[in-house]
């Protein structure tokens, strides 16, 4: 038996976090350096322009902002996070308010902090004005807004983007700016784009390059409006381009973790590291969680063992089941669909006109029954059909009946 101390422990642990990475913690940093490259192009060479980033939650968006480091460059980096919503007016004000009490905080901006320091000023003495007449108002704490539709009322959206404009202008005098805008991609969809066509017009300023968080189905849309496939979409009319983030490979999803477990390698047996890649799906977040909530799991006790500490194939698919099944439960399936989908996820992919001749053969299920199940899993989105003339399980379902039963 050998113990370790509680900082040993809690160090184990933080292995697995996924917070975000700092500019101290970039020898964590994966397979991005190409879409870094490119951030760090347009914040050196691009102005009058909004440009997107986008990618699932986890993907590392806030990592790539965080690591863009433009030391002994002409660029000041400005990243605001985004945490407020509701209406627009609310997000808006909020990215102002942000924009101004980050400003502030830069000693190479001090020739913006008296714009700034009046703009916060306005911010809270309209929020002061809404209390004394008797409002409901959020308190404005430590640098973060918290409005409410009672607070905007008292603002009109054409104030918000004069003052916006008013700090806009008075950055861009002397510097080159990279402006990054962080956690909008938490909005909808339509939301993100009523918002960004809003204020386009200010933040296309000279000296000011933009890059804007996005939702990962906002690259997808665009994609669609470049070419012609969406008649209402505008995307092309708001934003440059777009960088996509990609799912990371499984080669990818291991050196990361690789690099996270070096000095506790023992903690992540190489089997289990398989499981937890699968389970990933090329996504760094979900690897990550899947590690620290197993940990948490865990019965230890004090004084703590470090062979407590080792995850187990039980671990994994314990945590696995429990965030799966919620999955499997919310489709509802019958029971011939889910002897289907059991059987089609012990494939990687299959032919359409195949299905019949491989139920027959290995499940005996007439083929008006296979026909039935199969359009109902398509409208329940648990199999997939592709452009090349296969069906493929949904990945969380596939996970489900490889590890979970």
């Amino acid at each position: 038996m050998r113990e370790i101390s509680l900082e040993k422990a809690k160090e184990i642990m933080q292995m697995f976090r996924d917070n975000p990475l700092t500019e101290h913690e970039e020898f964590l940093f994966v397979n991005r350096t190409e879409e870094l490259n490119i951030l760090k192009n347009t914040g050196r060479l691009i102005e009058n322009s909004i440009y997107g980033i986008a990618g699932e939650t986890g993907s590392g968006k806030t990592t790539l902002f965080n690591l863009l480091n433009f030391s002994n460059e002409p660029v000041q980096k400005i990243i605001v996070h985004n945490t407020e919503k509701g209406s627009n007016e609310t997000i808006i004000t909020d990215l102002l308010y942000k924009l101004c009490a980050t400003i502030l905080q830069n000693v190479d901006l001090s020739f913006a902090h008296k714009q700034a320091r009046q703009i916060i000023d306005f911010v809270e003495q309209e929020e002061l004005k809404g209390k004394e007449a008797g409002f409901k108002l959020g308190k404005i704490i430590e640098g973060e807004s918290r409005w409410t539709r009672t607070v905007i009322s008292r603002v009109t959206l054409t104030t918000i983007k004069n003052k916006l404009r008013e700090i806009i202008e008075a950055i861009s005098c002397k510097e080159k700016i990279l402006l990054c805008i962080d956690e909008i991609d938490k909005e909808v969809k339509k939301d993100v784009m009523t918002i960004l066509d809003s204020i386009k017009d200010v933040l296309i300023h000279r000296n000011i390059a933009v890059i804007v968080a996005l939702p990962q189905i906002m690259y997808d849309e665009y994609c669609k409006d470049r070419v012609g496939l969406l008649s209402e979409g505008n995307l092309e009319n708001i934003l440059k381009d777009i960088i996509p983030l990609h799912g990371m490979s499984s080669d990818d999803i291991g050196k990361l973790l690789d690099k996270r477990i070096k000095k506790f390698p023992e903690v992540l047996p190489d089997a289990v590291k398989e499981v937890v890649i699968d389970f990933a799906g090329g996504n760094p977040r979900e690897a990550l969680l899947l590690c620290q909530n197993s940990l948490l799991r865990k019965r230890l006790i004090i004084p703590y063992r470090k062979e407590d500490f080792v995850l187990q194939i039980k671990d994994i698919k314990d945590e696995m089941r429990k965030f799966l099944s919620t999955r499997i439960e919310h489709l509802r399936l019958s029971k011939r669909e889910k002897e289907v989908i059991q059987l089609l996820s012990l494939k990687e992919k299959i032919k359409k006109n195949e299905v019949i001749e491989l139920f027959s053969r290995e499940a005996n299920i007439p083929g008006p029954t296979i026909y039935t199940a199969i359009k109902n899993l398509l409208n329940k989105k648990c199999l997939i059909e592709t452009d090349e003339e296969f069906y493929e399980v949904d990945g969380r379902v596939k996970l489900y009946y490889k590890y979970c039963l």
